[in-house]
């Protein structure tokens, strides 16, 4: 391990990491890892073991067993082993994903993983997407129609989150896996194309990438111009808000009297720190001209996956869903 920073193929990984933790993690802050025990978070728990042993992070990892596929426990079993040869500390956690669901069973089982693994402990939940993921993404979102929210895709820090590896493409991962020789499990969902990250990735990268071979690193720098754009638009909801607290309920009243553009911007934006997915632009457009135009005894309402937005009161609401 200790020629691993010397050598070119796993170089990139390391400076990534060690760039990331540098910035963001202070005083010895405790990792842990979202672990699935494919390819790229597998490189990810190497790569922070490396590094946390080295800088004196405390490091774990978890894994989410969601009982998707009928080789699920035997995921947890190569999981279970190869933290125990790297001396990293692991814990399991068992979701069930509801058939269902309105977001579908892909969105469910983001949703899910993401909240088991926001009830871990550490300090720091680092997680493995790369500048592929970015791109599939911003490509994924803008092809619903969310709009800028969408296209800034994901952020490298979001509270307690991390991405370390989001500059790099998934080739960087791979070189980084082959030279340290690791073992990781292959999940057979992901050739399935009836879901669409999987058709994105499968099907129509590789046909621009034809074209435009640096599409990834293109799409993900397009995707941080984005979340710059983003920022300063959240500023603009801040400002609309007053003195009010940016969270829910709201004052109805308060959409009536903004410009449209900027009461879709206000709803948007609190969404967002709900760190929920805004409805699609046609579905948010016609909801904000409700509340906008609906008179006092009409109650505007609208579920999602996950959440519902209803009027109360005068005020409008957000409840989670199961």
């Amino acid at each position: 391990m200790a020629d691993s920073r010397n050598n070119p193929s796993t170089e990139p990984v390391l400076r990534a990491v060690a760039s990331t933790l540098s910035r963001h993690v202070k005083h010895a802050g405790s990792l842990v890892v979202g672990y699935s025990g494919g390819m790229d978070s597998t490189v990810l728990l190497d790569a922070v073991h490396f590094l946390g042993g080295s800088s004196g992070y405390p490091v774990a990892a978890r894994h989410v067993h969601h009982g998707l596929s009928a080789h699920a426990d035997a995921w947890e079993e190569s999981c279970v082993r190869f933290c125990r040869n790297l001396g990293v500390p692991l814990d399991v956690v068992r979701i069930h994903i509801p058939g269902s669901s309105m977001e579908g069973q892909e969105g469910a089982a983001r949703r899910l993983r993401h909240g088991a693994l926001a009830d871990h402990p550490a300090e720091w939940i680092l997680l493995a997407h790369h500048a592929d993921d970015q791109a599939e993404t911003l490509l994924h979102n803008l092809l619903r129609g969310s709009g800028l929210r969408g296209a800034a895709a994901m952020p490298e820090s979001n509270g307690r989150l991390l991405r370390p590896l989001l500059t790099l493409p998934r080739s960087d991962l791979r070189a980084y896996a082959h030279a340290r020789h690791l073992s990781w499990i292959e999940d057979e969902s992901n050739a399935d194309h009836r879901y669409t990250r999987n058709f994105l990735r499968g099907r129509v990268m590789p046909i621009v990438a034809a074209r435009f071979p640096k599409v990834s690193h293109q799409l993900a720098a397009a995707a941080r111009r984005f979340g710059e754009a983003e920022s300063l638009l959240d500023q603009l909801a801040m400002v609309d808000l007053g003195e009010r607290p940016p969270h829910f309920p709201v004052p109805v009243q308060l959409f009536r009297d903004l410009p449209e553009p900027r009461a879709r911007n206000m709803l948007r934006a609190l969404l967002g720190w709900q760190r929920v997915q805004p409805p699609d632009e046609r579905r948010l457009t016609e909801f904000v001209r409700q509340l906008r135009t609906a008179r006092n005894d009409r109650k505007p309402r609208i579920t999602l996956g996950g959440y519902t937005l209803r009027c109360e009161s005068g005020l409008l609401h957000f409840e989670t869903v199961a």
